[in-house]
């Protein structure tokens, strides 16, 4: 087929019809999983996440990002950080310092009160860590 500037969108799909009526089609099966591959994330997309705290808004965070994996919780109140992590599969610590040396650990949510979010924002940078952090509100 000659291409031709002069080429029409319905003499182009005429002629595309026209050979492609001479091929045999036939329905293909594919499995669901094939197509489902290319959207599920591998281990190295996977964001090891650590939270610094666990509180009413640490478990209201849980979740974001999406690609990320709950590895470590930590909260001055041990008792609520083991239970989260009884539940979440991961690691607890009273200390977030401790968490902050972790290698798994990529990224950091820091849900602690308005007045303590700086401290560990900063020792998370410094630790080479990703950091979400919300400002207080107004």
């Amino acid at each position: 087929m000659a291409c031709s500037s002069k080429l029409s969108r319905r003499r182009f799909l005429g002629r595309s019809a026209s050979l492609a009526a001479g091929a045999v089609t036939a329905p293909h099966i594919i499995r669901s999983g094939v197509l489902e591959a290319a959207q599920r994330l591998g281990p190295n997309d996977r964001i090891g996440l650590g939270y610094i705290g666990v509180g009413r808004r640490g478990r209201a965070l849980m979740g974001i990002p999406r690609e990320g994996q709950i590895v470590a919780v930590a909260d001055v109140d041990f008792r609520l950080a083991v239970g989260i992590a009884k539940r979440r599969n991961c690691r607890a610590f009273k200390d977030y310092r401790k968490m902050l040396e972790s290698k798994d650990v990529d990224a950091v949510v820091a849900a602690t009160p308005d007045h303590w979010h700086a401290l560990p924002g900063i020792q998370a940078c410094r630790a080479g860590k990703d950091v979400y952090c919300e400002k207080p509100r107004a």
